[in-house]
This record gives C-alpha cells, structure tokens and sequence, in this order.
C-alpha cells in the first residue's frame, strides 16, 4: 500500500489558484489548500513523480517531513534530528539546507537555523551510520527546505532538485530571461482555447511562444525526448516511499505522447515570435527545437522585426502576449515610454478584434498606453510587483473586471 505524503507546490506569488487548477487537472482526486506561495495536498509518491514531469506551473514539489513548534534553537536541532533521514537518503549525497519564513526564535537568525537543520542532520547520521554527508551550496543532490511562521516550523525535502523552470531546453543565457513556469501561468490565466493565434512582437528568447506550443499540444511540461532531466527523487534511498515507483512507465507513457503529437501537428494553432535582435530569434528557434517535437517547432513563425513594421496577420482575431523589453533588450528605443506609445498606436491601427496581454512592473502602463484595460492582475516575477494586463483592441470602451484570490491564506 502506497504511503500517502504530505506535499507543497511552491510557486510565484498571486498563482497560486493557477497551479491549484492544473495539479487537479492532472490529479483529480486531490484537495488542494492555497496558501500564500504555495499549494498544499496529499499525494502518494508515483503521484509526486508524475506532477514532477508533467507540471507547468509549480517551481517545486516539496514533501513534507515534519511541522512542530520550536521556539529556541536547542527545540530546532531536536526536531531535525528526530527526523530518520535514512529513510530518504544516505550520507554519501550531498546536501543543502534552504531557510526561509517570519516569527524566528530569538536565538535564531534565518543563517544560524541552516546551520542548526546542517549539524543536526549530520550528527544523525553520524551516530547511525559513522559518517556525515558533505554540504554542497550550488548544486546539491538533496535539498531540505525550512520554514518559519512564527515559532511554527516546517522541515520538507524536496523531491525536484533543479526548479521546474529550469525546462532543459534553454541552451544560450539571455537577459532577464521570463522564466517558464511564470509565463505558463500567465498564458492559463487568459483562459486561452489552445486555437487562437498568438504573437509575441518582443519575444526575445522565445518562452511565452514555445509554452504556448507545448500547452497546446499537451506535451508534458519537463520531459525532452533528447535530454533526459535527474529529478531529485531519483536520488531518494530504495526504502523511501519513491522506491517503489516505476519511473520507467512514467517516462515511457510521456514519450508516447511526445511521439504521438507528431500526428496531431495540423491541428495546432498559428504561433508567431518577433524580434528587433537577430540573435534573439536565432535563439528562440534553437529553444523551441530543443522544446518542442521537430513538426511542433517548425509550425512557429519566427522572424526579426521592429515594431515598426508589426503587422496584423491574417487573422480577424488573436492574442498578443508580451513581457516587453528593459535595458540592452529596447534597442535602439530610449525608453519605456517610447516603446509603449508605438505599441499602443499600433495596436489602434493594425489589431482591431485582437486582445492584449502585457506583464509590466509599470504601475502607470494603463495611462501611458492610453487603452481601457478590461483586466489587471498583481502578481510577483521573482521579487518584483508586476502586473499582467489585457486590453481588448476595438472601438468603444470597456471596464475593467478584477480579479481575486481572497481565498489564498
């Protein structure tokens, strides 16, 4: 009998009801909790496994090993070391405590708490086992992650490793690159159909454009044909509740499905990715034919292009989803301002019928774009406020419709 676990999908600030509904997508007999960054749920370890594949939206999966008050440092390093690490991994691996939370003990800094979890958890296996696994700061087989809630703590383990972002498939580094679980999770909040075209006229390396590929040829999320990814699980002892899983039915079964996209590409919708840079399109096709099966990666339309010269293609309606441009990614273009009174005189012009979404930290964007936004959602992209914001192309005007995530404790 699979033991059930006590499991958090962590993510970006203000999506989490997104990531809610996709775990139940694929998991329908679970019952999430919101909580502020982070979904809660129960789930056994095939279950943990398959999410880790095929989830777009979450940043890790942790599974949670304990929650207990301590209220000193003596009361932290006895709860971490009552845990039996053995029986999740062995000393030979090394490891890396994360520390995190609000309402620390007194006699707890949040770098003295890591310490702590540290030497409890090697003084632990040093009674048990006679030696202490090494500590690895920049890429850990295991990772333990602690949080604090005033004097509440909560020690996890994570069963991802590399964050879900990290798809695989981005080969060159990029400015300020949007990271991939963040646009997944902005394309689901447009309620898109899977059908409508979609442009990105600042695209730079590619990533709303290749998500959107993926999602709607349902590919699983983090699964490469050509590049099989280490998930940290993997790296679990044969007695932890992963031992027992087939990881090979789960990758045989994602595969499948990749193949099998191939004989659904002619039904897939019109994707378009511009640039004013050159190399940013050649790199956004090496992505997307790193990300995507070849006859998906080649349906795309990726071409340089100022915004200037944007233009409607022949759609009567469609999408735009951009994150546009800062720093060395404006070009020629001196500022913000600049680039958003052309957007916005092009949007006028050429996309009537045609709905925008753009995700800006400009809080005055609405006034400068000079549109009616008919939706502003407040989200965080890493510790930055942002915005997502749509705007609906057409003669007349609209008012803005809120939305809410009251629920989220």
């Amino acid at each position: 009998m699979e033991v059930p676990l006590s499991v958090v999908a962590i993510c970006p600030r203000g999506l989490e009801l997104i990531v809610s509904n996709e775990l139940t997508h694929l998991l329908s007999n679970i019952k999430p909790q919101i909580k502020k960054g982070g979904v809660f749920f129960i789930a056994t370890a095939e279950e943990v496994c398959m999410l880790n594949l095929w989830a777009r939206t979450p940043t890790r999966l942790l599974i949670l090993l304990t929650r207990t008050q301590a209220k000193s440092a003596r009361e932290l390093y006895l709860c971490s070391h009552k845990i039996q690490w053995k029986n999740w991994f062995l000393p030979d691996r090394t490891i890396k405590v994360d520390v995190n939370g609000r309402g620390f003990p007194k006699d707890v800094s949040l770098r003295y708490a890591s310490l702590i979890v540290k030497d409890a958890i090697c003084d632990y296996f040093r009674n048990n086992h006679g030696v202490r696994p090494n500590i690895d700061t920049k890429n850990p087989d295991i990772r333990i992650w602690v949080n604090f809630d005033n004097n509440l703590v909560t020690i996890s383990i994570d069963s991802t490793g590399q964050p879900l972002y990290k798809r695989g498939w981005r080969k060159d580094s990029f400015i300020a690159p949007l990271k991939e679980n963040l646009a997944a999770s902005l394309i689901k909040l447009t309620e898109w159909d899977k059908k409508t075209p979609i442009i990105d006229p600042m695209c730079g390396s590619g990533t709303f454009i290749i998500e959107a590929a993926g999602i709607a040829a349902k590919l699983p999320a983090n699964f490469i044909l050509s590049k099989k990814r280490v998930f940290a699980y993997e790296l679990f002892t044969e007695s932890s509740p992963f031992g027992t899983v087939n990881t090979k039915k789960l990758y045989s079964n994602a595969e499948k499905v990749w193949k099998t996209s191939n004989e659904n590409s002619h039904t897939y919708p019109s994707l378009f990715g511009f640039d004013i840079s050159e190399e940013n399109i050649d790199k956004a096709k090496r992505n997307a034919f790193m990300a995507l099966p070849k006859p998906l990666a080649e349906k795309i339309s990726w071409d340089v292009k100022s915004l200037h010269a944007l233009t409607r293609p022949n759609f009567d309606k469609g999408l735009i989803f951009t994150n546009p441009p800062y720093g060395k990614r404006m070009g020629k273009l001196s500022s913000v301002d600049e680039l958003i009174t052309i957007f916005s005189s092009i949007l006028k012009k050429q996309f009537t019928g045609w709905s925008v979404w753009i995700l800006t930290n400009e809080k005055e964007l609405v006034s400068k774009i000079k549109l009616r936004a008919s939706e502003k959602i407040a989200l965080k992209n890493g510790d930055i406020e942002c915005f997502w914001c749509k705007f609906d192309i057409f003669r007349g005007s609209k008012f803005r419709k809120e939305r809410s995530y009251d629920n989220i404790e």
